[in-house]
């Protein structure tokens, strides 16, 4: 046995040479490491999940119902001006009804029911689903803010 071991080596047999990347593990392509897909942070609301509400009155909309965060805004006037639509400087004052609704809220009633100015409506929270109506109840917007 200890002619076969012996240190040198043989003339008869060369030395084994592998091509590159012969004998090595390649790891396939599916057992790579992924990125955990997030919400982006424009729409961190989801609100594109609610863009079928578009048109619709508010109405036939469960908005307590809805996952999250979320307000209504709608346009609101104010009693008390001395002045009305029909003259030529009337200008529809700057008013919104604002609903807010907390998480997981059972009730059909909003916790927070404000009128405000339309410059004041508060700060601007990335994962609030506002929905913005019209004087009539309709859905315009639907955006997360």
């Amino acid at each position: 046995m200890s002619a076969c071991a012996s240190g040198a080596p043989s003339s008869t047999y060369p030395g084994f040479q592998p091509r590159p990347g012969q004998g090595q593990y390649v790891r396939p392509a599916y057992l790579n490491a992924q990125p955990t897909p997030i919400i982006p942070a424009v729409d961190a609301c989801r609100s594109q999940l609610y863009q079928g509400l578009l048109g619709q009155h508010e109405g036939a909309i469960y908005i307590a119902g809805l996952p999250g965060r979320k307000r209504v805004i709608k346009p609101a006037t104010l009693e008390g001006f001395d002045y009305s639509p029909e003259d030529s400087f009337y200008d529809q004052p700057p008013f919104v009804e604002v609903r807010d609704y907390l998480p997981q809220q059972s009730l059909y009633a909003p916790s927070i029911n404000t009128v405000t100015e339309r410059i004041n409506l508060g700060p601007e929270i990335g994962d609030r689903l506002t929905i913005e109506l019209d004087a009539e109840g309709y859905v315009q917007t639907l955006d997360c803010r």
